[in-house]
C-alpha cells in the first residue's frame, strides 16, 4: 500500500506538471509556424545538452549520495555552480545567448532540488515543486513571448528552473567547510570518481540520445521538420510519463529497500502496450484537428510510439545498475544507443527524412533495452 502511496505522490506532481507543459506545448504549436517551433526546441536542446557537462553530479548521482549522507554531494554542487556561471558569462560575451546560458544555469539549480527531495523521499515537496515550476513556465514563457519573442519563451522558461534555489543557498550556508572538512569532501570525491566519472559520462551520451536528434535534423532537414518532430516528441513523453514517474521511485526503492516489486514491473511493461496503441492508433486521429500546419506528425508519431516499450523495460534495468552504483553498464549501453542515434538520424534521415528520423529513435532505444537484458542476464548467473 505504502508503494502505491509513494508513487501515486510523485506521479501527482509529474501528471499535473506535465500535463500543464503538454498543454503549453501544444498551445504554442497552434500559434507558431512548424520552423518557429523548431527554433524553441533547438535553443532548448542546445541548453540542455550543455547543462550536462556542467553536472559532474548528475541527479541520479546526487539521489544516490543523498540517499546515503555522503559529504561529496556539496563538492558537486559547488563544481556545477561554477561551471554554469562560467558557462553563462561564455554565452553572454561570446555568442549573445543570455536565455541560453540562464536556462543551463536555472537546469543545474532545478537538478538539484529534485535530487534532493527524492532522495529524502519528500515526496510531497517534489510534487509541489514540480506543479510550480511548470506553472511558472507556461506563465513566465507565454509572457515574455509577447515582449521578446521566440527567445522570451527561453528566458520564461529558465527562470521557472529558479525555484529551488532557497535550498542551495539554504545548503550552501548551513555548510560551513573547514579545511579538514575539504579534504574530507575532496577524499571522497577520490574514493567515489569511478561511478560518478562513469554516471557522468552516462548522462552525456544519453544527453546526446535525446538530444543530438534535434540538433542533426535542422542542417539536414530544417527547422520545419524539427518542429515536426518535436510536437511527435511531447506526444511520446506523454506516453512515457508513467514509466518516468515509476523510475524515481524504483531508483530510491533500489537504493534504501535493494530491491523493486516484480508486480509493478510486470504491470507497468503491459501498460506500455496500451501506450503504444493510443499512439498508433488514437492519436492519429485527433492531432490533426489542431494541429494542421504539421504535415508530418502523424508519421512521426504513429513509428515513435513503439519505442515506448523498450523505454519503459530500460528503465527499470537503469535503476538497478545505478543503485548498486555500477556506471559502467548504463554507460556502454549510452554509448550504444547514442551512437545509432547518430548514425541513424544521418543515414535515415537524409534517405527516409521524417520516416526515417522516427524509425532511428525507435531503433536507438530498442538497442539499449536489448543490451540491457543481456548484460543483467549476465549478472544473474553470476550471482546464482
Amino acid at each position: 500500500m505504502k508503494v502505491f502511496t509513494d508513487i501515486s505522490t510523485i506521479g501527482l506532481g509529474d501528471i499535473i506538471g506535465s500535463g500543464i507543459t503538454a498543454l503549453f506545448w501544444f498551445y504554442l504549436a497552434s500559434i507558431l509556424d512548424p520552423s518557429g517551433y523548431g527554433q524553441i526546441h533547438y535553443l532548448i536542446s542546445i541548453a540542455i545538452l550543455t547543462s550536462t557537462f556542467t553536472l559532474l553530479g548528475t541527479q541520479n548521482i546526487l539521489v544516490v549520495y543523498i540517499a546515503k549522507n555522503k559529504d561529496v554531494v556539496l563538492t558537486l554542487l559547488n563544481l556545477a555552480l561554477a561551471a554554469g556561471i562560467i558557462i553563462l558569462i561564455i554565452s553572454t560575451v561570446a555568442f549573445d545567448m543570455f536565455s541560453v546560458g540562464l536556462l543551463i544555469l536555472g537546469i543545474i539549480v532545478f537538478t538539484y532540488g529534485i535530487s534532493r527531495n527524492l532522495a529524502r523521499k519528500e515526496f510531497k515537496k517534489y510534487s509541489i515543486y514540480t506543479i510550480l515550476q511548470k506553472s511558472l513556465t507556461a506563465g513566465l514563457a507565454i509572457l515574455a513571448y509577447n515582449f521578446f519573442g521566440i527567445e522570451g519563451i527561453v528566458y520564461g522558461i529558465a527562470l521557472s528552473y529558479f525555484v529551488y534555489l532557497k535550498y542551495i543557498i539554504e545548503d550552501i550556508k548551513n555548510t560551513k567547510l573547514s579545511y579538514s572538512q575539504l579534504k574530507i569532501h575532496i577524499n571522497e570525491l577520490k574514493i567515489n570518481k569511478n561511478f560518478i566519472l562513469a554516471n557522468y559520462f552516462l548522462m552525456i551520451t544519453n544527453s546526446i540520445t535525446n538530444q543530438v536528434d534535434k540538433l542533426l535534423i535542422v542542417p539536414i532537414l530544417g527547422f520545419a521538420l524539427l518542429g515536426n518532430y518535436s510536437l511527435a516528441l511531447q506526444i511520446i513523453m506523454i506516453l512515457t510519463m508513467l514509466p518516468g514517474i515509476i523510475f524515481k521511485f524504483a531508483l530510491t526503492s533500489h537504493v534504501v529497500e535493494g530491491k523493486i516489486s516484480k508486480n509493478l514491473k510486470r504491470n507497468s511493461i503491459l501498460l506500455s502496450f496500451v501506450f503504444v496503441f493510443i499512439g498508433v492508433v488514437i492519436a492519429p486521429i485527433i492531432i490533426p484537428h489542431y494541429f494542421q500546419k504539421y504535415t508530418d506528425v502523424i508519421d512521426i508519431i504513429q513509428i515513435m510510439s513503439f519505442s515506448v516499450i523498450p523505454i519503459t523495460i530500460s528503465l527499470f534495468y537503469f535503476a538497478k545498475f545505478l543503485a548498486i552504483e555500477n556506471g559502467k553498464i548504463p554507460l556502454y549501453g549510452g554509448i550504444i544507443s547514442s551512437s545509432i542515434m547518430v548514425l541513424g538520424m544521418i543515414v535515415l534521415g537524409t534517405i527516409f527524412e521524417a520516416k526515417g528520423i522516427a524509425i532511428t529513435h525507435v531503433i536507438s532505444y530498442s538497442s539499449l533495452c536489448l543490451f540491457y537484458y543481456i548484460i543483467n542476464k549476465k549478472i544473474e548467473r553470476r550471482v546464482n
